[in-house]
């Protein structure tokens, strides 16, 4: 009961951030512009950012593909299909579960499909989100040095490094404490050095260089297919943006993920974005047009996909609420 009051509590104030947000934006937005330009959106433009998005999509399940094919839990590596059916599994279970419990339902569902602990498959998606938030914080710091950036992204980027450190200074400090104090000898002390373990497995990648090469080659390739979405919608909406701008706007909007709101960071992901957009001397009405496409565009797709995943894998829709609730436990290999 605790642990489900301090999620009801987080919830509630992921809520009331996201309306603050939400409010401030569209106070400042006309509406009707804002529709107007969307109806006006080149479809030509928006069919190349949805082929884009499907591309990326793929590359997302290859590098899943190759983060599972180097656990040394696997009995067998588990077949490229199996990666992209319980990835889109995942999408379809975010659009309807808060928090991103989609990523907690695709680890223990396939945990249990692959014959692996579960906590080996979290450590993968785990490195999946890592890779991710380092990757665009780099490209939030280096775009912003080339362009001049709105103050809101600037104190987004500081906002953000200082989480990156206070991280890695909490993570040092808890790794000393358990390892070279007392602590070190408590069964407490043996029960988190079991999960560390169990979840750096879901990194066995990087034991291996040409593996560990094609996950971070991957994953700059969808840093790439994720700022062309970007670029496509813009170009469908008239806003012509240079490369950089483009990086500087999708990185931004990404770091406001790391801002608490409600599920799918509604309200902050706008703020940002139309922020940016009229930043770089555009209008708000564009910028919130271009955010709702790309929610659009990189939101249903995935979705739909998944629903055909869950029907092909005879996942029960039960049993993925079920699984969002499951503690990170083990499943033992047969």
């Amino acid at each position: 009961m605790p642990a489900r009051r301090s999620a009801l509590l987080r919830l509630l104030v992921g809520v009331v951030i996201s309306a603050v947000f939400l409010v401030v934006t569209l106070r400042n937005v006309d509406l009707g512009k804002a529709a107007d330009a969307i109806g006006h959106a080149a479809p030509a433009w928006l069919a190349v950012a949805l082929v884009i998005v499907l591309i990326d999509l793929c590359l997302r399940a290859l590098r899943w593909h190759v983060l599972l094919r180097a656990m040394e839990d696997a009995a067998a590596p588990p077949p490229y299909r199996l990666a992209f059916g319980y990835l889109t599994l995942g999408f379809a279970a975010n659009f309807v579960l808060p928090a991103r419990l989609g990523d907690i339902a695709r680890a223990v569902l396939a945990a249990d499909t692959f014959k692996v602990p579960r906590l080996s498959i979290f450590g993968t998606i785990l490195i999946e989100r890592v890779s991710d938030g380092l990757t665009f914080l780099g490209l939030a710091i280096l775009s912003s040095l080339v362009v001049a950036s709105t103050s809101e992204l600037r104190d987004l980027t500081i906002y953000a490094v200082g989480l990156v450190g206070a991280g890695l200074v909490a993570a040092i400090v808890g790794w000393l404490a358990i390892t070279r104090t007392a602590l070190a000898s408590t069964r407490l002390a043996g029960a988190v050095l079991g999960i560390i373990r169990r979840l750096s497995a879901g990194a066995g990648a990087f034991r291996h260089l040409r593996s560990g090469g094609a996950f971070l080659g991957l994953t700059a390739m969808l840093a790439t297919t994720a700022t062309l979405v970007a670029w496509a919608v813009l170009q469908a909406l008239g806003v012509s943006l240079s490369p950089i701008q483009t990086v500087l706007f999708l990185s931004g909007i990404a770091l406001s993920l790391a801002i608490p709101a409600a599920p799918g960071a509604i309200g902050t992901y706008e703020f940002v974005g139309v922020a940016i957009i009229s930043g770089l001397g555009f209008t708000r009405e564009q910028g919130l047009a271009t955010i709702l496409l790309m929610r659009i565009l990189t939101t249903f797709p995935p979705a739909l996909i998944g629903l055909v995943s869950i029907w092909a894998l005879h996942v029960r829709p039960g049993a993925i609420a079920e699984s969002a609730d499951a503690p990170p436990g083990e499943v033992e290999s047969t």
